[in-house]
């Protein structure tokens, strides 16, 4: 049942805690519904009058929810209301979204100062939990103003936000049609969602798991149209997509919505049933079901035996708070094993303390004899493995055990989120390259779990003859993952599954694991050959996740929109398994530095030592920002992180792999690795074009009769295969193409206004000689006025060819009845 409305009511501080939301101390739980937007009330405000206000609010606490969605601005009744109930609200800011904003200065700044207004109205009310500063930019919208430049102004409304009230909870609700649509300064994940199959729903919470990152995933939207399925088909959906959302950890849910009662584009809204109530407040079936708790649930599935193995080597800086937070697992059929792998300080001691602790000591043999120590001793079906400096999340073991419901999954980890750092140091550390990360086939199928944070079933163990021991410090969590797919299992990533792991909280510590790393990976290469690349670095088929997953780049290629930017669900996808920052980080980079220096080239040195610099800038600015402001002298700490690391790690391989006869591969088919196909063009925007009507005509009919008039001209056209920044290119001209993109902005009613970019698409390859040819040319001083002639005379030639397919589209906007729109 719900907890009864409290009379003095008091609210905890929100706040996120890795994949979870924290209300103080306290794991919280988001379960909202929306409220609005109404028909303004006698005070011009777009609620109801305060009396049916106040009931519905009160009936909405009655039902379980904690949380309001609100998508206008709280009046004052709303807030005293809310805050009299013990409700929270999450307040929508709305703003000019649905036209081109990135277009007009002003309104940007208008945009902003409302985003300012508002918080600074809202920072200090108790009941205010947190803010989403945008709601649903229509896709093809985005795709016309860029989705990188939308990204960004997104993240300086946040970052505006978080200037006013630090504390405060801050998001952007996207959903599946821009997914890729994430700021990276957001404090959560937030999507529009509505989906009507409990599978095809569990499979894309665990792909916005993985967008989300190392932050809590709250789905702002979810219901189901009563007009269209009926009331038993909605409260069965209820109860299935709370059953869903609580096996893949989803921090909270907003469902839509609370009534039927809905006014939008300055008319009601009519034709759909989303609310839990009618129009006059009629409870429907769903009702029923909240009030008996149906908001509140456990995740569900078999209690495996676990036996979680703590190994250690003189780790009791960090072993006393991994013991505590062992203590605090909510899981019944568990025990917890600490093996000391010969530690000179006083371990047994510590562990006295704790009364459900098994401690076991073995002398000193490493890191895998340790855990093959571990297991041959666990009475449990799953070994849970966690290192010394890890906090387990107090749900560890009941998201793990979903982790095997199925008899294919071997194995099951989920993220290690590093938490709040412990000295300044810290932070900046926890922002260089090196941790671990987990590595993904798909949304669910791993390649590679990082061992703080790997369950494996103890037969599957066994059967591949544990951990090897020669893996005496890392790689050794590499090595098993990789012998147990080699044994047809199948690993499993299981985001619910948290674990807190501290980074290396000085330099020299750090530096010290990124040595171990490389020597690591030469053991790796001597037994797994094939996994290594010419280069000497590990190969992998998946993409690598961690702290850094939701840094992609919002790139014309990269993101699928659909045909003409129409796809359903558009998503992003990553570049293959590496990028060009990464060849400075194989042996080829260490090679050339000490040739460079060996033959005294200081030229050649300082070139290569330039270019690794700027090399490490650009990955520098893809970290995810530190939890705090670096001052100047950790900002050059971080860049000589970002630049030694791949040496020191490159170097001890080197060492390893000379010591070893250790030697890549390089016989294994990469070709299984999907390589999206990167755009051979780039595009320069010649103008545009506006057309305004009140028909109800859209880019669609432009479309259309733009594609009849380029045939009529006898130009060889195609369409935007989903990949691509246009709707329409024509053939080739020379190296060039023209192409078309098109956007509607809709203004209320039938009113319409579609724009219209042309553009000229250049080929890249003989582009670049092209360019370097004026180039030489041009330092030449006799040729200098002839290649600016001919610079201008291609200029005014492009101009001209402009003129001509603007003609075409003003004349096919004539057909589809379209009006230019006179400049302001």
């Amino acid at each position: 049942m719900p907890d009864p409305v409290p009379a003095n009511p008091s609210f905890p501080r929100l706040m996120t805690g890795g994949k979870w939301l924290r209300a103080g101390e306290e794991k919280w739980l988001m379960r909202g519904v929306t409220y609005g937007p109404f028909k303004p009330n006698a005070r011009g405000e777009p609620y109801p009058e305060d009396a049916r206000l106040e009931e519905d609010l009160r009936h909405i606490r009655e039902l379980g929810f904690n949380t309001v969605r609100l998508y206008e601005l709280p009046a004052a009744a709303v807030l005293h209301a809310a805050t009299k109930l013990g409700l929270r609200l999450l307040v929508g800011i709305p703003w000019t979204d649905h036209v081109d904003f990135m277009r007009d200065s002003r309104l940007k700044k208008e945009i902003l100062e409302k985003i300012r207004q508002t918080v600074t109205r809202l920072k200090d009310e108790p009941c205010v939990a947190g803010f989403l500063i945008g709601n649903e930019i229509e896709k093809t919208l985005v795709r016309w103003m860029g989705p990188a430049r939308v990204q960004h102004f997104l993240e300086d409304l946040i970052e505006a936000v978080h200037d006013i009230a630090p504390q405060a909870l801050v998001s952007y609700a996207t959903y599946p049609s821009t997914e890729y649509l994430i700021p990276r300064n957001a404090d959560f994940l937030a999507v529009n969602l509505y989906l009507e199959d409990p599978a095809a729903l569990a499979a894309y919470l665990q792909r916005l798991q993985n967008l989300a990152g190392n932050k809590p995933l709250v789905i702002t939207e979810f219901g189901l149209d009563t007009a269209a399925h009926g009331e038993r088909a909605q409260a069965e959906t209820q109860a299935w997509f709370a059953n869903v959302c609580t096996e893949k950890a989803v921090a909270g849910t907003v469902w839509f919505s609370y009534t039927d009662e809905w006014f939008r584009g300055e008319e009601d809204v009519n034709q759909w049933r989303f609310g839990l109530v009618d129009v006059n407040r009629q409870e429907r079936e769903i009702c029923q079901r909240l009030k008996q708790g149906g908001n509140a649930l456990e995740p569900m599935g078999r209690t495996w035996s676990i036996s979680v193995i703590v190994c250690t080597y003189n780790g009791t800086a960090t072993l006393r708070a991994c013991l505590e937070s062992l203590g605090r697992l909510r899981y019944t059929n568990f025990e917890v094993l600490l093996i000391d792998d010969g530690s000179t300080e006083d371990i047994a001691g510590m562990a006295r303390d704790f009364s459900q602790v098994r401690y076991v000591r073995q002398e000193h043999a490493g890191l895998s004899i340790a855990r093959n120590l571990g297991a041959s001793l666990a009475t449990g079906e799953i070994l849970a493995y966690t290192d010394d400096d890890c906090l387990v999340d107090e749900d560890w073991l009941k998201y793990l055990s979903l982790g095997f419901g199925d008899p294919q999954w071997v194995a099951a980890g989920g993220p290690n989120i590093p938490p709040e750092p412990r000295n300044r140091t810290e932070a900046v550390v926890g922002a260089a390259p090196g941790a671990p990360a987990h590595v993904l086939l798909t949304d669910s199928e791993a390649e590679h779990l990082p061992g703080c944070n790997l369950a494996i079933r103890k037969t599957a163990l066994e059967a591949i003859g544990g951990f090897r021991p020669q893996y005496q410090v890392a790689g050794d969590d590499v090595d098993v993952c990789w012998r147990l797919r080699e044994a047809s299992g199948k690993l499993h990533f299981v985001p619910g599954a948290m674990v807190w792991h501290h980074r290396r909280y000085t330099v020299g510590a750090y530096f010290r694991q990124q040595r171990g790393y490389g020597r690591a990976e030469a053991l790796l290469m001597k037994d797994h050959p094939e996994r290594f690349g010419p280069l000497g670095g590990a190969r992998w088929f998946g993409g690598i996740y961690g702290d850094r997953a939701a840094t992609l780049h919002l790139r014309e290629g990269s993101i699928f929109h659909g045909p003409m930017g129409q796809g359903l669900f558009q998503g992003i996808y990553r570049q293959g398994s590496r990028c060009w920052l990464d060849w400075m980080g194989g042996v080829l980079w260490v090679a050339m530095l000490l040739i460079a220096l060996l033959v005294q080239v200081p030229l050649v040195a300082a070139m290569i030592l330039s270019l690794s610099l700027m090399l490490a800038a650009c990955r520098l600015r893809s970290l995810t920002h530190a939890p705090f402001l670096l001052s100047l002298a950790e900002s050059f700490l971080l860049l000589g992180l970002c630049w030694w690391q791949p040496v020191l790690r490159e170097w001890e391989r080197l060492l390893g792999m000379v010591k070893l006869g250790a030697r890549p591969g390089g016989e294994r088919n990469w070709s299984q690795i999907q390589e999206l196909r990167r755009p051979k063009k780039i595009s320069f925007s010649l103008g545009e074009v506006a057309f305004w009507n009140e028909a109800g005509v859209d880019r669609t009919r432009l479309l259309n009769c733009l594609q009849e008039e380029l045939a009529r001209q006898n130009l060889v056209i195609r369409s935007d295969d989903g990949w691509r920044l246009f709707d329409i290119e024509a053939a080739p001209q020379w190296f060039m193409s023209p192409a078309y993109l098109t956007v509607t902005e809709y203004h209320g009613r039938e009113r319409r206004l579609t724009r219209v970019r042309v553009m000229v698409r250049v080929h890249i390859r003989p582009l670049v000689p092209h360019a370097l040819l004026i180039s030489v040319l041009t330092l030449l001083s006799p040729w200098m006025w002839q290649s600016i002639g001919a610079l201008v005379i291609a200029v005014a030639a492009t101009r001209l060819r402009m003129n001509v397919w603007k003609r075409i589209v003003l004349k096919a906007a004539s057909e589809a009845g379209l009006n230019q729109k006179p400049k302001a």
